[in-house]
This record gives structure tokens, sequence and C-alpha cells, in this order.
């Protein structure tokens, strides 16, 4: 059973991977990682984690086929992260 601690902690680790590999030499199982942990957050109710993390995965996606700028991505990514540095060792996903 996943835990809110546990998506929240999977998608630090995500952000982690995309910043030291970089965009252009970011894996396609990340993308994987975060629509797996999308559906983690729809279980858990974290109605905002799940819609941040489709938006930041759809982007990855697009990127990676040329359809979106490394702008849009620094964008997502900004804010996974105000989201992550607002939740992280609470119980609730309230901003």
């Amino acid at each position: 059973m996943d835990t809110t601690e546990k998506i929240e902690n999977e998608l630090a680790d995500c952000l982690k991977s995309i910043s030291s590999t970089g965009l252009t030499n970011m894996d396609s199982q990340i993308i994987e990682k975060l629509n797996s942990i999308s559906a983690a957050a729809t279980g858990m109710g974290m109605d905002q984690g799940k819609k941040l993390t489709d938006n930041l995965s759809a982007v990855l996606k697009n990127f990676k086929e040329g359809k979106a700028s490394e702008d849009s991505v620094a964008l997502r990514i900004t804010a996974m992260e105000f989201y992550l540095k607002k939740t992280q060792g609470s119980d609730t996903e309230e901003l």
C-alpha cells in the first residue's frame, strides 16, 4: 500500500533523476514511473499531485518527441518542486 510520503519521495526521486541526466538524455522509464505515481496518487486522493504529475509526464513525452520546449518542461518541474516543498511532512496535500 502506498503512502503519501512514499509517493512524494518517488516524485522527488524522479525530479532528481531528470536533473542529473538532463532532458536530452532522460530515460523514457521516467515517464513510465510518473504514470505509475499518478495512478497511486489517484488511489490516495492526491488530486493536485495527480494533476501535476500527469502534466509533467505529458510535457516530458512531448519534449522527447520534439513538441515541447525546455522552458515548458522547466515550468512543470518548478511547479512539482513547489508542490513537494509545501506538502512534504504533511498528511494532507493542501497548499
